[in-house]
């Protein structure tokens, strides 16, 4: 696919985000509506450009699983097998993400995506990844050499204005946009033309729905507004909500507009698998966690605090090991192969993922280059999930381990 000229990218980077921001200013505060129109929030909403529907992993998982249960076998699906890439969130984490897949193309045996899909700061990982070897200098740079200060703003007032967020994402979208340049575009469509997708995840808070973005069919589409849609997908993707002010969006469904916010989908999300056309035999789901299957034990008594804010922290931990599950009845209906691969359990960090250290940032993306640019050990199954794992239940107070 032939890449549009340096002069016309260059002139369109500076035009269209002007025209587009007069225009979303315009749409959202001519709606008739603050947000999504109840009577329509629970409907299936299809692209109104007649764009063909992907599929989703949950919906295939449930199809070869009734299949199965019926006593039949579950439906094949046409086509070579292909290659998926699982990135969950993890906020700073994402260093470690960022060393896996460097140290995996030194190894020389890392493979082409042909889907990707990201949540949090795995969404960002996952657009990168996507697009090859050729940006693995920026993706290393944009999780090793940042602090927070580089990301979000604390701005105390305004939050008591807006009331919906301490921190303004404004620092992360100025970065975005130099991220996000003509190549980076040229390079999704050319991904598209082949059939190959990245997927975002993000969730709409006024709907409390998750909403599944298709990138690469927005960088090929034509719209004038592209980049700066791109630009806020990611941005919200990024933004945790009620930390971070969630990002505005105009949208419209059967001619009725409405303003959308939409932020961080780590809370219903951690890992999923979307595809253009279903999961051919033979394919492989490669799942990067950005952290540990469990968060570490407490360091001191607990107290009030430590027990509200990590009951959420366990909640949001459960949540990937069941999405790792679900993942891996789809593989096993879809006959492909199950590949995950976390921190090592005996990392030793800051207790934050919002807080951005320069140094920990830097071990955690050699701790993720080293377990690839040797020989690599991927799980094939779930945690706590194979013979020997699982935790007995109790029938007393004494116990022995098993060597």
């Amino acid at each position: 696919m032939t890449c549009c000229s340096p002069m016309r990218g260059r002139l369109a980077a500076y035009l269209v985000p002007v025209a587009l921001a007069l225009a979303v200013v315009v749409g959202c505060r001519s709606k008739p509506y603050e947000g999504p129109p109840a009577h329509l929030v629970g409907k299936v909403w299809l692209n109104a450009d007649g764009s063909p529907q992907s599929r989703d992993g949950d919906t295939d998982a449930v199809t070869g699983l009734s299949a199965v249960l019926a006593g039949q076998p579950p439906p094949v699906y046409p086509g070579r097998p292909i290659n998926m890439l699982v990135m969950s969130g993890g906020g700073k984490y994402g260093a470690f993400t960022a060393g896996v897949l460097n140290g995996w193309t030194a190894a020389g045996d890392r493979p082409v995506f042909d889907v990707a899909t990201g949540i949090s700061s795995g969404a960002a990982t996952a657009v990168l990844a996507f697009l090859g070897p050729k940006y693995d200098k920026r993706l290393a740079a944009n999780f090793t050499n940042i602090q927070r200060s580089d990301l979000y703003k604390l701005e105390p007032l305004k939050a008591l204005r807006y009331r919906t967020g301490l921190f303004s994402n404004a620092p992360l979208e100025e970065r975005l946009e130099r991220e996000i340049t003509p190549e980076f575009l040229c390079d999704m469509r050319a991904a598209h033309a082949e059939g190959r997708r990245v997927y975002v995840g993000t969730v709409e808070v006024q709907s409390n729905r998750p909403t599944i973005w298709d990138i690469t069919s927005i960088a090929a589409s034509g719209r004038p507004d592209a980049p700066v849609l791109i630009r806020k997908i990611l941005l919200a993707a990024c933004s945790p909500p009620g930390g971070v002010r969630p990002v505005e969006l105009c949208a419209e469904v059967n001619g009725v507009r409405f303003k959308e916010m939409h932020c961080d989908a780590g809370n219903m999300l951690q890992a999923f698998v979307r595809t253009p056309a279903g999961i051919p035999p033979g394919s492989t789901a490669w799942v990067l966690s950005a952290g540990k299957y469990y968060r570490d034990p407490l360091k001191d008594a607990p107290k009030i605090t430590t027990l509200l804010f990590g009951g959420v922290s366990n909640s949001l931990y459960a949540l990937f090991r069941a999405d790792l599950v679900k993942l891996y009845a789809l593989c096993a209906v879809n006959r492909c192969e199950f590949r995950l691969m976390a921190l090592p359990n005996d990392f030793v960090g800051s207790t934050s993922s919002f807080a951005f250290d320069p140094a920990e940032l830097e071990r955690l993306y050699w701790i993720g280059y080293q377990q690839t640019s040797g020989k690599a050990e991927w799980r094939h199954a779930p945690p706590d999930t194979l013979p020997g794992e699982a935790t007995p239940a109790r029938t007393g107070l004494q116990f022995t381990t098993q060597p």
